[in-house]
């Protein structure tokens, strides 16, 4: 069954995926799909804004779709429902009210974002376990290692090489707003 994801809703929902991965990019949200229940779906992943510096290519069977300047994800997402000749092969993956109800009524099956996830979050849960440590959801050894010398500069623009920026660093981070008074730890299940 065909899904239509609502990427920016999706990039947005906290509280679901585990410590470990939580807070993908867009391409590591698509691999963590890929190595899910979803993984033989055909999978259009629709982006707000234009594709410009962003992932162009397929990714197996994902397709990035943008939406371009002036007009929203929900609105190209809107029309790909209203366009489709068989609505009740398509799931929309989506958070927006809006565009669950349209789905509905054109009577496409519909998974709320945080509902997706936790399938997602269960699905790498349970391969994490089988394989006895973490999955990697992005090919690394592909990103090339900064240099010595980027390194350095770094270091340089932070104020990392001279004692006292450290020793002043790490007086902030000691006395942040974090270590001055106690905070709430519960993460919202659902931001509605």
């Amino acid at each position: 069954m065909p899904l239509i994801i609502d990427a920016n809703n999706l990039l947005h929902v906290t509280g679901v995926l585990p410590p470990d991965i939580a807070g993908p990019s867009e391409v590591e949200l698509v691999g963590l799909i890929l190595q899910s229940r979803f993984q033989h779906e055909a999978i259009c992943f629709v982006c707000d804004g234009p594709a410009r510096g962003r992932q162009r290519a397929d990714i197996g069977s994902v397709v990035f779709h943008y939406a371009g300047a002036g007009v929203t994800a929900d609105a190209v997402i809107a029309q790909m429902v209203e366009d489709c000749t068989t609505p009740r092969r398509l799931t929309i993956v989506s958070s927006d009210r809006a565009i669950l109800k349209h789905a509905k009524r054109r009577r496409c099956a519909t998974i709320e974002c945080d509902e997706f996830l936790g399938m997602v979050s269960r699905d790498y849960a349970k391969r994490t376990a089988s394989k006895g440590r973490r999955v990697a959801l992005v090919d690394r050894s592909t990103i090339d290692p900064l240099t010595q010398s980027q390194i350095d500069a770094w270091r340089r623009y932070f104020g990392l090489d001279e004692p006292a920026q450290l020793d002043a660093l790490k007086r902030a981070a000691r006395a942040g707003p974090a270590h001055q008074t106690p905070h709430d730890r519960r993460t919202p299940r659902r931001l509605d």
